[in-house]
């Protein structure tokens, strides 16, 4: 007798936090790039509002960047709606606090969460030093220059985290709530980031239970 193989018909469910990645222009980079070259000074020194452990922070104009920006929000918006499966995410949002991140050797940021609904960290400048510091790492933990996302319990059978080596012009968008943290490198050069938090369209924040 024959066997023949049965195909079987199956559904899983999406849980956790929507965590999105995509890549912004090189030009859009370099718009970002400007912006932090402006805001390079004591003035806009941001460190006292923030978790990390860097000497170089500094706040930028959250209206400077939005025009870059929006369309990708709008896009997380959705792709989280076909994600989950539902139109609860509507279009629109505010951009409330941006900020950019000169990380040198041996800083880093240490696990936590940031304000408002989303939170987004794009890379407009990564050294390849990083990137073969990490792509060299023999350790069996986390690479150094990578960035972690955290949710959830370490059980059997879960996803609790999700470790990333940026490249150049990578855009993360993500939960303001997720926990999260960047982890030290030793080359000798500089990274460049820039995070900030965004609001949600009101009738958005609704959807949610």
């Amino acid at each position: 007798m024959k066997k023949t193989k049965k195909n079987i018909k199956y559904k899983f469910f999406h849980w956790g936090p929507f965590l999105f990645r995509t890549q912004i222009t090189s030009e859009e980079c370099q718009i970002i790039l400007e912006e932090g070259k402006r805001c390079r000074n004591k003035l806009h020194d941001y460190r006292s509002s923030l978790a990390g452990y860097l000497s170089e922070e500094y706040g930028l104009n959250p209206e400077a960047l939005t025009g870059c920006l929006e369309k990708y929000f709008n896009a997380y918006c959705a792709a989280f709606n076909k994600w989950r499966g539902e139109e609860n995410m509507k279009p629109g949002f505010r951009l409330t606090a941006a900020w950019v991140n000169y990380m040198k050797a041996n800083e880093f940021n240490p696990p936590h969460s940031h304000e408002n609904d989303i939170s987004f960290i794009v890379y407009p400048h990564i050294p390849p030093e990083i990137t073969k510091e990490h792509k060299d790492f023999k350790g069996n933990m986390r690479a150094p220059g990578g960035v972690s996302w955290e949710y959830g319990d370490g059980a059997p059978l879960h996803i609790r985290m999700i470790h990333v080596m940026p490249e150049t012009g990578d855009l993360f968008i993500f939960p303001s709530s997720l926990l999260h943290w960047v982890l030290p490198f030793k080359s000798n050069v500089e990274r460049i980031s820039v995070s900030g938090n965004v609001l949600l369209n009101q009738d958005s924040r609704k959807g949610f239970i």
